[in-house]
């Protein structure tokens, strides 16, 4: 789950970065520059925030079983 969230930020927030540099008419170097920071900053975000849903859930999973018992 974490990487799967991981490259959905991740790549959402290189297209966002490119069309709003390819709007505002930033020069090519720029854009692909920002463009792989903002992919590398959600893709931490998105790493960080898939890992704690896997913890929530298993956690929420463990706690379920041992209520069955």
């Amino acid at each position: 789950m974490a990487r799967r969230t991981a490259a959905t930020f991740g790549y959402a927030a290189l297209i966002l970065q490119l069309m709003l540099g390819w709007i505002a008419g930033w020069d090519v170097d720029l854009l692909l520059a920002c463009g792989l920071a903002a992919m590398l900053i959600a893709s931490l975000v998105g790493w960080t925030a898939g890992t704690l849903a896997c913890e929530l859930a298993f956690k929420h999973d463990s706690d379920a079983s041992k209520n069955q018992r």
